[in-house]
């Protein structure tokens, strides 16, 4: 009695076998070179230029900024410099070194130079007293 199931035939590999040659896997289409739309050209030229202009003007500022009020007058004020004693106060400050004031616009003007929030005054303090011109 003959077979009826399905026999598939059988391959054999042998030795023989040699892989494709290298010109057939070298034979991809070439990558085209990148090209930078106008947009993108803008980009990569303008963000370093202005990054670099925005550092340049930071420290610029930073050299340039009036920070060392505390050392100096106020700007646009003439005043002078007191070395706060012990037992003064700002009316004796006012009246000693700002007499051609008078004493309550002095001690209001010594209040906003100094940005003082109350009367006190700690012996070794500097503020500033306007001479009153």
């Amino acid at each position: 009695m003959a077979n009826t199931a399905f026999s598939a035939p059988l391959h054999l590999v042998t030795s023989d076998y040699t892989p494709a040659p290298q010109s057939a896997l070298a034979s991809r289409p070439e990558l085209a070179p990148l090209r930078l739309t106008r947009r993108g050209k803008f980009v990569l030229i303008a963000l370093p230029i202005f990054l670099v202009s925005a550092a340049v003007l930071m420290l610029l500022g930073l050299f340039q900024s009036p920070a060392n009020a505390s050392v100096d007058t106020p700007l646009g004020v003439e005043a002078v410099t007191v070395t706060v004693i012990e037992g003064d106060t700002l009316w004796g400050i006012a009246r000693e070194f700002a007499p051609q004031l008078e004493p309550r616009e002095a001690v209001r003007q010594i209040g906003d130079l100094n940005n003082l929030n109350s009367s006190v005054l700690h012996p070794g303090a500097e503020i500033f007293v306007p001479t009153g011109s």
